[in-house]
């Protein structure tokens, strides 16, 4: 047994969903409106290909791609059918090295002879499931355990080595892959579960080196035996030695495989590069720097060349669409794949995100549009952001894929400046005031004279007999002070200045929902759905400007309601029951279970995991400590005794003795009623909703926990479960 027998066995069974894969992380779909009228877009009865994919109307900013690919596995219709594996046996076998025989057996002997089948459910989810066989550990392959053993048994003479008993070693099993592609009809990750489920349990892709590490040790603990039975005892040490040797270059391959799982999932990186090649290129100097003997090729398009490649996508789409719905080759998807430009990629926690732009193909009707509105059109492209979940590899919920597409628009906007002078008054004034003063003569004669007054105003003449009289009158002058303002005027210039604004548009999915708490035992296998009512999936288009550091202008973001769908029938639990996420050190018994639509968990307003809470408990266990036993016993007792005989409420008495109850109204002692009644009177119906007061906690629910306690106790009991113990009590 060897790396080779699971890894070239899952690889090839890998296959179609690798190829489905990439199709989703480049596929990228039309608008809503191709699902409701497909002649917009791709005329009846053609097939979809990939510009069909990578259109968004001009008026429109965001892609509703899951959409139109839902739509399209849904014209495909519930199918089933055998993929070729055969096909890829040449291209296995061509990269197997030294590991080629082995990997001729595992896929000739183990895999091919089961079939390798796939299915498309009513629900449009891709499941692939096969079988490998249990190999025959016996037979000599190089470079397994058994070649290992068999040049020991020719060098030591010990021919019984050729044919050791290897029945308490199991290895083949049932390998299943769910593509969850029924969560497209509304929304846009896409979950990927792997599960090979073998005697000793059900193992995720990123476990099988540690399975395989497991069971090479067991066969090596068979091995170690037989030498030192069959081999003389003075070369026991000395075969064992030769043995592990062989035995440990296995370990060493299987070992570096471990490591690659890990180192992946706690590698952090991030990088920006102008195009696909500069990450095809950092990508192949991580292979190298980590002694990965692998080399990508220096595009996306010559990948998709490649002849395996194209194999195994060509194969993957033609057996799954036999109708021929989609036409969307492995070099359409290289191609396009080359033409996204500004590549942003993280990588942390075993999560990648992948950021790129690329060109707008209807840029001329989105200028057009824009212009109709009222705006400045400047540009617009396309942006596409792709992550990767492969946090879960190391478990059944390998990981998820999901990719969002959204123009970005850049319009011209207008910014006006104002600029205002201020009035200034300026006074000034002057006074100047000049006096001339004369000296007044009178003469008085016989004659008659003319007296002459003159003022700066008037003059005046008069004449009188005998007497002349001349007056010289004072003469006054006055400059009269002048009064001079300067005003200036108000003066308002405007400047229009013109600035380039991004805008995005996304769209927010998020759901609302009455919940309930509930109670549950550590036994139970199921969550109830009951705990969920009106649960309503909400889809908001928000818009928004980009600033100019790339973040959102909170200011200027605008939300619209699309959609409010009522998926109080689709949503479910996932894979969690109360058996599997009960927890003995939670000495709360509360947990926050997600809640899942369609494959996918459902996120809150706030993008949180939406969650109802419950609570787990052991049956019979009253006072809270995660196990049953007289104690409990003793309270229900000493409860029964002071609410039949005292006479006092339930509401009155507290029922648990635990830390955690501080009153008897409290929640924890409404859980240890739940918990506490494991006997119902013939008939009775008692659901986990049922309060205390609807309980009857007596001395029968006494009488089983201690009978339960005794049991339990009893080691004949030890292969028993509790739920098989309670059930033979209370049969």
């Amino acid at each position: 047994m060897k790396n080779s027998l699971f890894k070239r066995a899952i690889a090839t069974a890998a296959a179609v969903p690798l190829a489905l894969t990439q199709c989703l992380t480049y596929a990228n779909a039309v608008s809503t409106d191709f699902v409701k009228a497909p002649a917009q877009n791709v005329q009846e009865g053609e097939s979809l290909k990939l510009e069909n994919l990578l259109y968004i109307p001009a008026e429109e900013t965001v892609s509703t791609w899951n959409q139109t690919l839902s739509a399209a596995i849904a014209s495909i219709g519930a199918e089933d059918g055998e993929v070729d594996v055969a096909k890829f046996r040449d291209d296995i076998l061509s990269k197997a090295g030294a590991y080629k025989e082995a990997a001729a057996y595992a896929l000739d002997q183990c895999i091919i002879p089961n079939k390798v089948n796939y299915e498309i459910t009513g629900e449009n989810d891709v499941v692939i499931t096969g079988k490998i066989s249990e190999p025959d550990l016996n037979l000599k392959i190089a470079n397994t355990p058994a070649d290992a053993l068999h040049r020991i048994a020719d060098s030591y003479n010990a021919p019984a080595l050729k044919n050791v008993d290897y029945s308490t070693v199991k290895i083949g099993g049932d390998f299943k892959i769910t593509i969850g592609t029924s969560a497209l009809a509304s929304g846009k990750k896409v979950a990927v579960t792997f599960a090979y489920t073998t005697a000793d349990g059900t193992y995720g892709i990123g476990e099988l080196p540690a399975y395989a590490i497991k069971k090479i040790e067991e066969i090596r603990k068979i091995d170690e035996a037989a030498i030192e039975k069959e081999v003389a005892a003075d070369k026991v040490d000395e075969a064992k030695a030769k043995y592990n040797a062989k035995i440990d270059l296995i370990i060493d391959k299987l070992k570096k495989a471990e490591r690659a799982v890990d180192k992946t999932l706690k590698a952090d990186k991030n990088a920006t590069y102008s195009d696909v090649s500069g990450l095809i290129s950092d990508t192949n100097g991580w292979l190298k720097a980590n002694g990965i003997n692998r080399q990508l090729p220096g595009t996306a398009s010559e990948i998709a060349a490649k002849e395996f490649i194209v194999k195994a996508y060509d194969t993957a789409i033609k057996t799954i669409d036999s109708k021929g719905v989609v036409d969307i080759s492995a070099a359409d998807l290289g191609g396009f794949a080359d033409s996204i430009k500004n590549v942003t990629f993280s990588l942390a926690n075993g999560k990648a995100e992948g950021i790129g732009t690329f060109d707008d193909a209807e840029q001329a009707d989105v200028k057009a549009w824009v212009e109709k509105n009222g705006y400045a059109f400047v540009d617009s492209y396309k942006k596409i952001t792709a992550k990767v979940d492969f946090s879960g590899i190391k478990s059944v919920d390998a990981g998820s894929v999901e990719v969002e597409i959204e123009r970005i628009l850049v319009t011209d906007t207008t910014t006006t400046t104002q600029v205002t002078t201020t009035s200034t008054e300026t006074t000034s004034t002057t006074s100047t005031e000049s006096t001339s003063t004369t000296t007044e003569e009178t003469t008085t004669t016989d004659t008659t004279s003319t007296t002459t007054e003159t003022t700066s105003t008037s003059t005046t003449s008069e004449t009188t007999s005998s007497t002349s009289e001349t007056s010289s009158t004072t003469s006054e002058t006055t400059s009269t002070s002048t009064d001079t303002t300067s005003t200036s005027t108000d003066t308002t210039s405007t400047s229009t200045e013109t600035t380039p604004v991004v805008t995005t548009v996304f769209t927010k999915v998020y759901a609302t929902a009455n919940t309930e708490n509930a109670f549950y035992l550590n036994t139970e296998t199921e969550f109830d759905k009951a705990q969920l009512s009106n649960v309503i999936l909400h889809t908001v288009r928000i818009e928004a400007a980009v600033k100019e550091d790339g973040t959102i202008d909170e200011t200027t973001k605008k939300e619209t309601e699309i959609e409010a769908k009522d998926i109080t029938a689709d949503v479910s639990f996932g894979s969690a029951t109360p058996a599997n996420t009960y927890e003995k050190t939670n000495t709360s018994f509360k947990y926050k279970v997600p809640v899942s639509a369609n494959g996918s968990v459902l996120k809150d307003v706030d993008g949180n995991d939406f969650t109802v809470t419950v609570f787990i408990g052991v049956k019979g266990d009253i006072n809270l400590d995660n196990m049953a036993n007289s104690v409990d016993a003793s309270q229900a007792l000493a409860f029964y005794a002071k609410t039949s005989t005292q006479g006092r409420g339930v509401y009155d008495v507290q029922l648990s003795e635990s830390n955690l109850v501080l009153t008897p109204k409290s929640v924890y002692d409404e859980f240890a009623a739940f918990l506490g009644d494991v006997h119902h009177v013939s008939g009775a119906v008692v659901d986990r909703f049922a309060t205390k007061d609807k309980r009857l906690i007596d001395a029968n629910d006494a009488s089983n926990i201690l009978a339960f306690y005794a049991k339990r106790m009893n080691s004949a009991n030890d292969q028993m479960t509790d739920a098989e113990i309670w059930e033979d009590i209370l049969a």
